[in-house]
């Protein structure tokens, strides 16, 4: 059963997981100003890449998005990617060292 965590609407990162994928992609866009498009792109990217597992792909989409964030985006502000920025952060991310412990 899926819980808020608060009046917003938003949920817990495992109830966020587990999401529909239209609704999912909506938190995606709500939160990180990522369009359908883009999520798109980044899931079949990961897919791709070699990350099958459907829980661990949107794992890595949140993080990967998180890193993007600006500081201080406000909403109604947008994730922009260059031609061939996405594709080639997609790959800086999944690939540089990650921290243990």
């Amino acid at each position: 059963m899926l819980t808020h965590t608060s009046l917003s609407g938003q949920f817990d990162e495992a109830d966020v997981l587990q999401l529909p994928d239209h609704r999912f992609v909506t938190h995606c866009f709500e939160r990180y100003g990522l369009n359908r498009g883009i999520y798109n792109t980044i899931d079949e990217w990961l897919y791709r890449f070699g990350v099958r597992d459907i829980v661990q792909r949107r794992q890595a989409v949140l993080a990967f998005l998180a890193s993007l964030q600006p500081p201080d985006r406000t909403n109604g502000t947008y994730l922009k990617f260059g031609k061939g920025g996405l594709t080639k952060q997609l790959f800086d991310f999944m690939t540089k060292p990650k921290l243990v412990g």
